[in-house]
């Protein structure tokens, strides 16, 4: 009965979309925030992307349920809209690729090395994880689906084990630790944010759920609180079981996944497997997604270049939506964060600027009975200004005006 309810399978969709790689980069943002304060970030970021999705929802609905963002940004921003739409997309998803290409290139070289028992060279690891994990791509979306459905599954029984076991690790007293320093609360805002975005999927389930507004808001609402309770027990058993300054360390040594990996086995000499199986997580959970984008980046390049569904078309295809993530990886071998903050500008916009324009446009020549999301202009310009001080301070990090980011 579970796997035939439509409602918790497309709450599923909205939550796979947003639990992947990103998470293992929490830890890291948050070494020199603490616990109570990483924990007040997370929940003022799930609250700001619930309520822009739930704008999505409310245009689609008003303009044509289940239509896609471009079509909704093309009828109520007109042509500029559209554009901005495409643009950000593009940015979003080769940010992603990136990360998803350096993350996972550094965790197979880690694990190759170890297996081998001699250092690998960075830059073939790195080269064989984008052709293998491409090539599922290149092959057929249905090889990426029942490739996916199985790691998923994987995934979500190593993490719910990996918990298990950890919580009885946990110090209490690193949970209260306030290391705050430096602005370092402001170089973790994009990071967060970016571990909260699944605004892509919402107009697909619309389209597969319908448009009843009260199963809408539930599936919405559900889909958005798994990736927190999520997260929230993924900070409990890193950072009460690793210390602040051995998290700091891995940060200032550039925000190795596999450092961070590694230390935290460490500190439980009792089970060695966790390591293992932190490991084998850490690998899934990036090749999902890396997978999800890649196949959404690949089908947007391929209806926009229309170079055909033959071996030839789809090898084209491929090499426009791999070569430039891996051009960054092989130049920034350590740049999974720094991918991510930059992934955090283009959700910024179509995460939540475009939700908020549009449905300002669209509630502009609402009748009394169109559905409208709560809070009127107030909220709307809440969420614009949060927006903005996402963008502000991932630009700022990028010229380096904020140390330490």
């Amino acid at each position: 009965m579970v796997m035939r309810n439509k409602k918790l399978g497309s709450a599923l969709i909205l939550a796979g979309t947003a639990i992947g790689a990103g998470m293992l980069a929490l830890p890291l943002s948050s070494s020199s925030l603490g616990f109570p304060l990483m924990i007040a970030l997370m929940v003022l970021f799930w609250g700001l992307m619930f309520y822009t999705a739930m704008l999505i929802m409310e245009v689609n609905l008003a303009i044509e349920p289940g239509s896609t963002l471009f079509t909704m940004a093309h009828r109520t921003l007109g042509k500029p809209g559209k554009i901005v739409a495409s643009i950000a997309t593009l940015f979003l998803f080769y940010a992603l690729l990136s990360a998803y290409i350096t993350g996972g290139s550094s965790l197979l070289n880690s694990y190759l090395s170890s297996l081998l028992g001699k250092p690998l060279s960075q830059v073939h690891t790195t080269l064989c994880f984008t052709v293998i994990a491409g090539g599922l791509v290149y092959w057929s979306t249905r090889t990426v689906d029942f490739v996916n459905r199985l790691l998923f599954l994987g995934k979500i029984a190593i993490f719910l084990t990996i918990v298990a076991f950890l919580l009885p690790e946990v110090n209490q007293q690193h949970l209260t630790e306030m290391p705050v320093d430096n602005g370092l609360m402001l170089a973790a805002m994009p990071i967060v944010f970016t571990s909260f975005g699944f605004h892509g999927s919402v107009t697909s389930v619309i389209a597969y759920q319908g448009s009843d507004v009260k199963s809408l808001r539930n599936i919405i609402l559900l889909g958005s609180l798994l990736p927190l309770l999520v997260y929230f027990a993924w900070e409990i058993v890193t950072l009460g079981v690793l210390p602040a300054t051995a998290i700091g360390a891995i940060v200032q040594n550039g925000g190795s996944v596999p450092e961070m990996i590694s230390a935290l086995g460490s500190q439980i000499p009792k089970t060695p497997w966790i390591s293992t199986g932190l490991n084998i997580f850490s690998n899934i959970a990036l090749l999902t997604s890396f997978l999800g984008v890649a196949l959404g980046l690949f089908d947007f390049i391929a209806d926009a270049r229309d170079h055909g569904d033959c071996r030839r078309g789809r090898l084209v295809t491929a090499m426009y939506t791999f070569i430039p993530p891996l051009i960054f990886a092989l130049f920034y071998p350590k740049g999974f964060i720094m991918a991510l903050g930059f992934a955090a500008l283009a959700l910024a916009v179509l995460g939540v600027i475009l939700p908020v324009l549009m449905a300002w446009k669209v509630r502009q020549n609402a009748n009394e009975s169109q559905y409208q999301v709560f809070g009127g202009m107030p909220l709307l310009m809440i969420a614009m200004l949060l927006a903005m001080l996402i963008i502000c301070i991932e630009l700022a990090s990028t010229v380096g005006i904020i140390e330490g980011i």
